[in-house]
């Protein structure tokens, strides 16, 4: 069976409502896994979260900067080739698409190129729900996570400035690339919306997209 994505930009929600969804499923009578980073884990898996847990400013062009980006490209590829689906349906939260799109945004020809030339051998998801927070209740949110600890990342860098516009682009890049490569896209606002009722909602969606899948 293939994965369920749940994918969202920063501080809108997504590990709080994949959990939730989780929860609804096993009412529905279907169990499910939260996977976070690469589908086939392992060693890939622990290397992916070291990277993506940098929190210094990493310079274009170095050893780190190369490893992470090549990781990136990869990945997508690795997971389609290697994992082999289990007993229980996979809820993936985040999907390479949003670094995909990062890569528009910022104009990072060489890794907008490797995912768009690697595509076909993508990995492939049943359906996904994108979610979308206001900006101003994103930062919020980090700020909030930062003072109680549960983040380290930097303001300026994870928010582009932080710039709403950048990071609306950032969000409507990631909606096109959503829409292009995975069927069955559901948008859901999650600024003010109840995590439950956004889980509810999204559990019913996701059953449906395995039901459907071939």
């Amino acid at each position: 069976m293939k994965p369920y994505a749940v994918e969202g930009l920063d501080c809108s929600g997504k590990k709080t409502v994949t959990r939730l969804v989780r929860e609804h499923l096993l009412r529905y009578g279907l169990e499910s896994r939260i996977v976070i980073g690469p589908l086939v884990g392992g060693g890939l898996g622990r290397l992916d979260a070291r990277l993506a847990g940098i929190t210094a400013a990493v310079p274009p062009g170095s050893p780190t900067d190369l490893l992470r980006r090549s990781l990136y490209v990869a990945e997508p590829v690795i997971d389609r080739a290697l994992h082999r689906p289990g007993p229980l349906p996979v809820l993936k939260v985040s999907t390479h698409f949003r670094a995909w799109a990062r890569a528009e945004r910022e104009g990072d020809r060489w890794m907008s190129r490797a995912y768009a030339a690697t595509a076909p051998a993508h990995v492939r998801f049943a359906g996904a729900t994108l979610l979308h927070t206001d900006f101003p209740t994103r930062l919020e949110r980090h700020h909030a996570d930062v003072a109680t600890g549960r983040t380290t990342k930097n303001t300026q860098r994870r928010f582009f400035g932080p710039d709403p516009g950048a990071f609306t682009v950032w969000h409507d890049v990631l909606d096109r690339l959503m829409t292009a490569h995975v069927p069955h896209v559901l948008r859901l606002d999650s600024t003010t919306a109840e995590p439950a009722e956004l889980a509810a909602r999204i559990a019913l969606h996701a059953a449906t997209c395995w039901e459907a899948a071939p």
